[in-house]
């Protein structure tokens, strides 16, 4: 992901926001969401201006999204995707022209060819699967406002869309991993092996667990059952190691 404009450069203005700090905010948040699975190019750097795409390296296979948000008169929103005219649009142009245009509707055209864009005619002469998308109009206060509201589906949007899900996402098979070797003590420490037989008994025991109204996170905050899964992912080390040692005390 690169954010456009940056360096000294506001960008377009409008509503109080910048075009260059609206677009870091959601590169961040894309890169919060999406983990290793995104790279989030240096937000210091105006890329444009500083020529970056000429040298910077992409690996083979990559694709670069490169984002913004448009500037028009009074009654102009919408958002579009801008490919390098004269290729034609790929399967990540036109599925995030749907989808920008379905947040941002309002553009006669939502995929729309261009030759006189610079990183988008560096990018395409160095093999480099690029693409520009404008989030709307920063000069019309819907648009600024859907962004805001909705900048974690907007992220969410990219992921989907490119296929990225973080390293410590957790599913259902994820969940039957570590119930036996996290839920295997009732709320008060005692084991409870006994009454969970298998597998999936030790995944539901998991599941009554995660809706828990108390704090059995000792984190001091009720947690719902997605966050609940994410922390005991994160302690599943530590407390693999309570049970090893209750197991052992047992044992004597």
């Amino acid at each position: 992901m690169c954010c456009g404009h940056g360096a000294g450069d506001s960008g377009a203005v409008g509503h109080g926001f910048t075009e260059a700090e609206r677009v870091r905010a959601l590169g961040t948040r894309i890169k919060e969401l999406g983990g290793d699975g995104v790279v989030l190019m240096d937000q210091s750097r105006n890329w444009y201006a500083d020529h970056g795409f000429d040298s910077v390296s992409i690996p083979e296979g990559d694709a670069v999204v490169e984002l913004h948000m448009d500037s028009g008169a009074a009654g102009s929103h919408g958002g579009h995707v801008i490919y390098k005219a004269g290729y034609a649009p790929d399967a990540y142009d036109r599925a995030l022209a749907d989808a920008v245009s379905g947040i941002f509707p309002g553009r006669a055209q939502t995929l729309v060819g261009r030759t006189d864009l610079r990183n988008c005619n560096v990018c395409a002469s160095r093999g480099i699967n690029y693409r520009l998308v404008e989030h709307g109009f920063i000069s019309d206060a819907g648009d600024v406002a859907t962004f805001n509201a909705k900048i974690d589906e907007i992220a969410r949007m990219y992921l989907t869309i490119f296929g990225v899900s973080k390293e410590d996402e957790v599913t259902d098979a994820d969940i039957k991993r570590i119930a036996e070797a996290v839920w295997n003590f009732s709320q008060n420490g005692v084991l409870c092996r006994d009454r969970l037989q298998g597998t999936d008994e030790a995944a539901n025991e998991a599941r009554r667990q995660l809706t828990r109204t108390d704090d059995c996170s000792g984190r001091g905050m009720e947690l719902n059952d997605h966050d609940h899964i994410k922390w005991m992912a994160a302690k599943q080390a530590e407390m693999d190691e309570k049970l090893d040692a209750v197991l052992a005390a047992l044992a004597k």
